[in-house]
């Protein structure tokens, strides 16, 4: 127990505003996956009037993103269990059963009718202090496969909110609600940016893709000038920004360090901006003619949403889940598929087959919108709220 836990708040809204609205108090993290699903149904909820504040790791992604949108951020500590040896596995327990009692005394203090857990274990804390507090506890599992945590923490639920359908492995009810995504995506125009320099937007999820580092600046200095001015924003992952750098430098092409910002103007061939974390990605998508990316259930949304074409390179050892996602896409006509075990040179093939051919990322681009499902992060707002307020709220448990 941690009784100077509201001096660790993060602050953003005076408390007074806080008390004059229906409260959720939101948690989860480690990737952004499992942050900005939970971001864009903040969003919703805020322009409800409700109030709303995030629980998540003291030094994880999550705070950095979620004090960004203006939200209060209380840090619960919080140890991975799976991958643990037996001492780290009772470490984590314990430091779970601390951190859960100083999430109960959070969700007290905040005066939050609803706790709505978003995966991974740093939501462990809240979910469990949600129940021991008293009030209705929601998981949000976007994912067809859940996640360990969210099947852990399912029994303390009173509904998970999945995808489309079914989700093994869950001890409590579900409903189908689709992705929440943010709003901005599908405000993005149907068609693919005019060129030259062509666009290629890279994505690894927040943390980066090894992988993907490493094969694509062969492939590309494979492909020299074949293609004309091409301009790639590559998202490396904050540890692998400086060898994914030298690794473009190694070969030839030009690349740079970037915080942010849009595409700047090509080159005669290839160059290449890196960056740890793209924050705009609304805006990034918006500007790219294909998109070369891990296959996860969120960034899958977007780029739907987005309604751009995709070379996906699925994880393979996330139990599957990514290979499933990729080949559906892949099915529809949005999207190519790069097997994992792959190498440089079918990686330049596949580069230069989808951006040497405009008409086929047209028509990628057309399956990638028709794929795309808006209004998720309403309808679940509907049942947080629904759960939050009782009976008050309408509809149906």
């Amino acid at each position: 127990m941690c009784p100077n836990m509201a001096d660790l708040t993060t602050h953003t809204t005076p408390p007074a505003d806080r008390r004059a609205a229906p409260h959720a108090l939101l948690s989860g993290g480690g990737s952004g996956g499992h942050v900005f699903p939970g971001l864009a149904v903040a969003t919703e909820l805020q322009r409800r009037g409700w109030g709303v504040s995030w629980a998540g790791a003291r030094r994880g992604m999550e705070r950095g993103l979620v004090t960004r949108r203006g939200l209060d951020f209380h840090p619960l500590p919080a140890k991975p269990l799976v991958g643990r040896g037996p001492l780290g596995k009772v470490a984590a327990l314990l430091t779970l059963a601390r951190s859960a009692w100083s999430a109960r005394n959070v969700v007290r203090r905040v005066g939050a009718k609803v706790v709505l857990g978003t995966g991974g274990y740093v939501s462990a804390p809240a979910v469990i202090g949600g129940r021991l507090a008293g009030v209705p506890v929601v998981l949000l599992e976007p994912n067809a496969e859940p996640g360990v945590a969210n099947r852990a923490l399912s029994r303390f639920a009173r509904e998970a909110l999945v995808t489309d359908g079914g989700a093994p492995g869950l001890k409590c009810p579900t409903r189908a609600t689709g992705v929440p995504i943010r709003e901005g995506f599908f405000d993005i125009a149907d068609d693919l940016p005019y060129g030259p320099p062509l666009r290629l937007l890279v994505l690894g999820g927040s943390q980066g893709a090894r992988q993907i580092n490493d094969l694509l600046p062969g492939a590309l200095a494979e492909l020299g000038d074949a293609l004309g001015p091409l301009v790639v924003r590559h998202q490396a992952g904050k540890a692998h920004l400086d060898a994914t750098v030298e690794a473009y430098q190694s070969v030839g092409i030009p690349a740079v360090a970037v915080e942010g910002g849009g595409f700047r103007p090509g080159g005669p061939t290839v160059q290449a901006e890196v960056m740890p974390f793209l924050h705009d990605m609304p805006g990034a998508m918006a500007e790219s003619h294909l998109i070369l990316s891990r296959a996860g259930a969120i960034t899958l949304a977007e780029i739907c949403a987005a309604g751009r074409p995709s070379l996906l390179v699925p994880l393979s050892i996330a139990g599957g889940h990514q290979v499933s996602n990729a080949h559906r896409l892949a099915e529809a006509g949005a999207a190519a598929v790069l097997d994992a075990a792959a190498g440089v040179g079918e990686l330049r093939s596949m580069l230069a087959g989808l951006l040497g051919d405009r008409d086929r990322l047209d028509a990628m681009a057309g399956a990638a919108r028709a794929l795309g499902r808006s209004g998720a992060a309403s309808d679940i707002a509907d049942r947080v709220v629904f759960w939050g307020l009782g009976s008050k709220a309408g509809g149906t448990p």
